[in-house]
């Protein structure tokens, strides 16, 4: 990769720490990564092309916002069947829309790496 690839990336995922850095323990949850990365990786699996062809990546890339998207789906019907305690309503939610928050920072990582690709 070149080096204004590695220093793209370094810029975004610094700038995106800093975001969310006062709360960043709200950031992370494992479930959450694997639904991404698991349907990432599948779509990754089932493109065609070279390994690590641009053709993979935009699918990997379009795989992980479609399974960010079904993974806050999912969250949605969980928590909508089990509405009982109001006060956990809202850390729920927001575990609901880490994985499409997962999925758009994967295809921008992705898109990066695409971008720097096709430069020059």
């Amino acid at each position: 990769m070149k080096m204004n690839a590695w220093l793209g990336v370094l810029v975004f995922c610094g700038i995106n720490a800093l975001a969310v850095s006062t709360d960043l323990p709200s950031f992370i949850d494992l479930a959450s990564i694997l639904m991404v990365v698991g349907g990432s990786s599948g779509f990754f699996l089932c493109a065609t092309g070279t390994l690590f062809s641009d053709e993979r990546l935009l699918a990997a890339s379009e795989g992980a916002v479609m399974s960010g998207w079904l993974g806050t789906l999912y969250g949605a019907v969980i928590i909508s069947a089990n509405v009982s305690d109001l006060d956990a309503l809202g850390p729920a939610i927001s575990v609901a829309l880490l994985t499409v928050t997962y999925g758009y920072f994967f295809k921008a990582l992705i898109r990066l790496v695409l971008l720097s690709r096709n430069a020059g």
